[in-house]
């Protein structure tokens, strides 16, 4: 027996067209709004001038309390001042004020967001690579950070520089004073700076720019915060590096790792090996070509595609 299709069953037919014909255009999602991570940025950096003028005002004033400088005194007062560029106590508590003010910028803009916040900061594990990735991932920062290191010597702009030199004489001093420099140097400032520039400002500018640009805005501002005509610039390619890094997993938690140890290595070779500038120019050459190539290096074995822990990564940026 044939089965008739009667005009009723057409209609019955018809009825689902007719329905999605009715419903509502999807809604195109806005895209997130990057001004909030700047104004938090404008604020974090506002703090740290504001708190290092304080610092520095204080440790002006006991000095001229010691020696008996005189205000109007203008050569005085300006040599006072080159000394207190490479004030031990004075680098500690610019530290201090740095590494907390960014880890509490982080968690505030990590609690103000609609999302959880460990969705936000990007602590979420990411993707899981083999310990000698890790590895790999902390030599390649170091090797990039010596590498502009030598660099600047070779350049001879070394010179220009007062915040490293500041940490080198910093490092140097009393072992309780290296060890609050070890202390904020290492484990706070890099876990709040990797939470701030690549949990809280890199997520959102990547949302809204791509990697590409989100990672070098991220970055650009991180070498900013450092405020040093030297130290800047070196700040702002370890930031691409350790932005790159975030990427590549999905997460903060290995560039938070890599900026701890890098720091550590830092500091105990600044105490316990000879100065920058000690080195003969040929070492320097030596380390520049050497430190090139591990960092070359330890991109290739870690990139997408690349080595045993190159899996191509999966990962969404969530907005706030």
């Amino acid at each position: 027996m044939a089965w008739a299709l009667t005009s009723r069953d057409m209609d019955s037919q018809s009825e689902p067209s007719a329905v999605q014909d009715t419903l509502p255009a999807p809604v195109t999602a806005k895209p997130p709004r990057v001004w909030t991570v700047f104004l938090a940025f404008v604020l974090m950096l506002v703090a740290l001038l504001v708190g290092g003028a304080l610092f520095a005002g204080i440790a002006m004033a006991m000095e001229m309390a010691r020696t008996g400088v005189k205000s109007p005194d203008a050569a005085a007062l300006a040599a006072m001042m080159e000394q207190l560029k490479l004030l031990p106590w004075l680098h500690v508590a610019g530290v201090m004020l740095s590494s907390l003010t960014g880890l509490g910028v982080a968690l505030l803009g990590g609690r103000l967001s609609p999302r959880p916040l460990r969705e936000r900061l990007r602590l979420e594990p990411g993707a899981s690579l083999p310990v000698w990735a890790w590895g790999a991932a902390v030599v390649g920062c170091f090797a990039l950070g010596q590498a502009m290191e030598s660099l600047t010597v070779l350049t001879g702009v070394w010179d220009w520089t007062s915040s490293l030199k500041g940490l080198q004489v910093t490092s140097q001093a009393s072992l309780g004073t290296f060890a609050l420099l070890m202390f904020f140097g290492t484990l706070v400032a890099g876990t709040g700076e990797e939470l701030f520039f690549r949990g809280y400002v890199q997520t959102r500018l990547v949302e809204r720019w791509g990697p590409k640009a989100g990672i070098v805005g991220a970055a650009t501002l991180f070498g900013v915060m450092h405020v040093d005509p030297i130290h800047s610039p070196v700040a702002l390619g370890l930031g691409v590096y350790l932005g790159w890094l975030a990427e590549r997993t999905g997460s903060v938690r290995l560039s938070v790792v890599v900026h701890i140890l890098n720091n550590a290595t830092s500091f105990l070779l600044t105490r316990f090996a000879s100065s920058a500038t000690e080195l003969s120019t040929s070492m320097h050459v030596a380390l520049l070509v050497v430190c090139t190539l591990l960092t070359v290096g330890a991109v290739a074995v870690l990139r997408p595609g690349g080595g045993r822990a190159g899996t191509r990564l999966e990962h969404s940026h969530p907005s706030v």
